[in-house]
């Protein structure tokens, strides 16, 4: 589907490192989209922020700068683009404790007895994923990371998924990690940035 209206687009770059493949990625995709939607970048590897959620959500955190911001840009997206390598099956500590910390209760989702209220209805997300592990292993493995963030993120804060884009293979063998499939990658990503 391709939208008709300017839209606000949120890019969060879970990568730890900022001068992986990934960086390529956010490059591709942040190209392709700004000259059509606003747009602004979390690359999480760049910023200096705790990622561990020390309480649980029995008490509050001291007030993150960071962690502020980026629930005011998620507020302001309309859509998110979540990118991130899969490292034993899940999205790197550094993205997950990302998101514990910004989608918070009362922010994000509230429940009223055993009713959930999902308080970011009306958003969509992409979702690009990478893996060293092979295509029919990783769709195994990244099935299980899009489902955590489908089934329990998105479930539970109203976020609606519209696409995953998949590589597997990368760094892993020289067969399947080749300058070409990165940039055959890389214009699958710039494809569905330009569509949006």
């Amino acid at each position: 589907m391709q939208y008709t209206y300017r839209m606000n687009i949120l890019y969060i770059n879970g990568h730890p490192d900022p001068e992986s493949f990934h960086a390529a990625i956010e490059k591709t995709y942040t190209e392709a989209v700004q000259a059509k939607h606003d747009l602004k970048v979390l690359s999480l590897g760049k910023e200096s922020f705790d990622p561990v959620l020390r309480y649980g959500y029995s008490k509050r955190m001291k007030e993150d700068p960071f962690i502020t911001e980026s629930q005011e840009l998620v507020l302001w997206a309309d859509h998110i683009v979540f990118a991130f390598p899969i490292w034993w099956g899940d999205a790197p500590s550094l993205l997950r404790g990302w998101i514990e910390r910004v989608f918070t209760p009362s922010f994000s989702y509230k429940f009223e007895g055993i009713k959930v209220t999902q308080l970011l209805k009306g958003r969509t997300s992409d979702i690009i994923i990478t893996s060293r592990a092979l295509l029919p292993v990783h769709w195994i493995i990244g099935n299980f990371a899009v489902l955590i963030l489908t089934k329990n993120l998105f479930g539970l804060t109203g976020i609606r998924k519209k696409k995953v884009i998949r590589l597997g293979g990368i760094g892993l063998l020289p067969v399947t990690s080749t300058e070409k499939r990165r940039l055959q990658f890389l214009e699958r990503v710039r494809r569905r940035a330009a569509r949006m």
